[in-house]
């Protein structure tokens, strides 16, 4: 009917507008752009945060974690469950050294607390092929702990 698919259609539209990589985007940027997307994965869309989260994920990090539909599958598992669940309320400061940065951050889930350091890296052209060229992209999402 005409009616579902201008739903689908302003779905697809909406989808569409989730940030994207970009040169001008900050190391940090990227990261608290992910960490969002990640708390509010079913917004606009189901799963529509992870998708997001896939757009961000550099060549390095989708040749480990394979196409979207394996990537939603990894993300799914238990171990980043703060990622969804929790509230980011810790951003440690961000590491730049050269073409790589990192990030600690701290969730607050119920009663406890979980760590992830977020790692990115600037992309060249070898690594893009001119896609995304000069942007900063995920290469992992390890949970960790802070350092003393």
């Amino acid at each position: 009917s005409a009616g579902a698919a201008f739903v689908c259609w302003g779905l697809l539209a909406s989808i569409e507008a989730q940030p994207r990589p970009q040169p001008g985007l900050a190391p940090g940027e990227v990261i608290r752009i992910v960490v969002e997307a990640l708390h509010n994965r079913n917004t606009p869309a189901p799963n529509a945060g992870i998708f997001t989260v896939y757009q961000f994920a550099s060549p390095a990090n989708r040749a480990v974690t394979g196409p979207y539909g394996t990537f939603l599958r990894r993300v799914s598992h238990p171990g980043f469950a703060p990622l969804f669940s929790g509230h980011a309320d810790g951003y440690g400061p961000v590491a730049v050294a050269g073409e790589r940065a990192e990030q600690t951050i701290r969730f607050r889930v119920g009663e406890g607390v979980a760590w992830f350091r977020f790692v990115v890296s600037r992309q060249t052209s070898e690594q893009t092929e001119g896609r995304c060229t000069g942007c900063w992209m995920v290469d992992a999402v390890i949970p960790t702990r802070p350092k003393p």
